[in-house]
């Protein structure tokens, strides 16, 4: 009754109470000599069969019935679990004895008879990967209690797999674990998959690269006639003076300098262009903001001076190293730069300005922006313009802020874009990581 059981209560105790009375009724007529029976036979024992072998029938047909629903479940649970390459385990820690479905087994080239350990288990993970699992494990015994990895396993003749583990420790009485459960997947394929995303986003970028270098090749050709020009003309300078019967050597010395130091100069925008060119995967390295964003205009100043186009660059005092690839930030930084010029071409001149900045404000991450004074973005558009070939140019091809969203995106930032307050122009803004651990030299 205390337990919730109230009916069975009722009628199992209801029918000893029965038969109780009856079988006092019996006794009294048997002793008065109105019934020949023995004491001990009697028909109230009926009532109490009755009572116990119907609540006893009940609980047979409800075991019957949680059987088939335990079927079943076990059923769907399996189909689930083959649809998704699931296998489960079970770590006996005191046995040192791993439980596994077939399922599971099958993931890492075991039989279905083996005897699996935590030291057999640790056999077949890459030896890249075996301490970090290790390291996992022991956080989940020691605190935690989760347990959450990817690893690789290499199995002969099955090449290499990516499986990803989840479990949870289970502790006894004293506190001490006992076990841990959980699951295995295979995720090879997903991995393969963003492998090769990777790559293609690469390829990506530096299409984006090779156009951008077509937008600025007029710029970059007039930058290097000017070295180019001044070596002509000191060469030219030079013969003259060696045509003479006592050229003066100093005179002569201070060309060849001027010639080396223009050398030097067109040989840097010669570098510049080479390296933007190159086809590279992102390399993250600590980075000074500021340098970054003072390379970036260099790039842009000679396109810059033809449009008269003033760019500052303003950096907040403080600023971290910021964690990320040189060349695929200075593609950004470009790419937001001609956007940027393009939206100022109709500002007559002396208005058309440009603003690089760059915060911090405490956290893990370095606020970028590019900030123009040209004719904003209309609101309808502002959604959109990160969508892949959408433009607002006549001659865009509507890629440029697509793959610059998608290298911020690989560095874990984020890009978007906002309409200035004052009612002037438009503002590009990112977040860099910050790089951990790093100081500026």
């Amino acid at each position: 009754w205390k337990r919730g059981g109230r009916r069975r209560a009722v009628v199992v105790g209801g029918g000893t109470f029965l038969f109780l009375l009856s079988a006092r009724g019996h006794a009294i007529f048997v002793e008065n000599g109105m019934l020949q029976t023995p004491y001990l036979v009697s028909f109230s024992f009926v009532g109490v069969l009755f009572a116990m072998g119907y609540e006893l029938g009940g609980d047979v047909l409800r075991a019957a019935q949680i059987a088939r629903q335990l079927r079943e479940s076990e059923r769907r649970v399996d189909l689930a679990a083959r649809a998704v390459a699931l296998g489960f385990w079970t770590w006996d820690i005191a046995r040192d004895e791993i439980w596994a479905t077939d399922a599971a087994r099958a993931l890492f080239g075991f039989d279905t008879e083996d005897r699996i350990d935590l030291s057999r288990f640790l056999n077949v993970l890459h030896p890249g990967d075996r301490d970090e699992v290790k390291q996992a494990l022991e956080a989940a015994l020691s605190g935690s209690g989760e347990y959450e990895k990817d690893y690789r396993i290499q199995i002969p003749g099955l090449g290499t797999r990516w499986i990803t583990a989840r479990g949870r420790v289970e502790s006894g009485a004293n506190g001490q674990p006992v076990q841990m459960r959980g699951v295995v997947i295979d995720i090879t394929a997903q991995r393969e998959s963003e492998v090769e995303l990777q790559q293609l986003r690469g390829q990506l970028a530096h299409a984006g690269r090779v156009s951008m270098m077509g937008q600025l090749a007029s710029a970059l050709a007039h930058e290097l006639n000017q070295p180019l020009g001044a070596i002509l003309r000191n060469a030219e300078a030079a013969e003259i003076h060696l045509q003479s019967a006592s050229p003066d050597l100093d005179e002569l010395r201070a060309i060849v300098a001027d010639i080396h130091k223009d050398d030097q100069r067109a040989g840097q925008v010669i570098e510049r262009l080479r390296s933007m060119l190159k086809r590279r995967d992102l390399e993250s390295t600590p980075l000074a903001i500021d340098e970054l964003l003072t390379e970036s205009t260099k790039l842009a100043r000679v396109d810059a001076s033809v449009r008269r186009v003033l760019i500052d660059v303003v950096v907040a005092p403080g600023v971290p190293l910021v964690k990320g690839d040189h060349v695929h930030l200075q593609q950004v930084l470009l790419n937001l730069l001609l956007n940027a010029m393009d939206s100022m071409s109709g500002n007559p001149d002396g208005t058309r300005r440009i603003v690089l900045g760059a915060s911090f404000d405490a956290g893990d991450e370095v606020h970028v922006s590019v900030s123009d004074s040209g004719h904003g973005i209309p609101p309808s558009r502002l959604q959109h313009i990160f969508e892949p070939f959408f433009t607002t140019k006549e001659h865009g091809m509507g890629m440029g802020l697509a793959i610059s969203q998608t290298i911020i995106e690989a560095h874990g930032g984020k890009l978007w874009a906002e309409n200035n307050t004052s009612g002037c122009g438009a503002t590009f803004r990112f977040t860099l990581p910050v790089a951990k651990n790093e100081s500026k030299s």
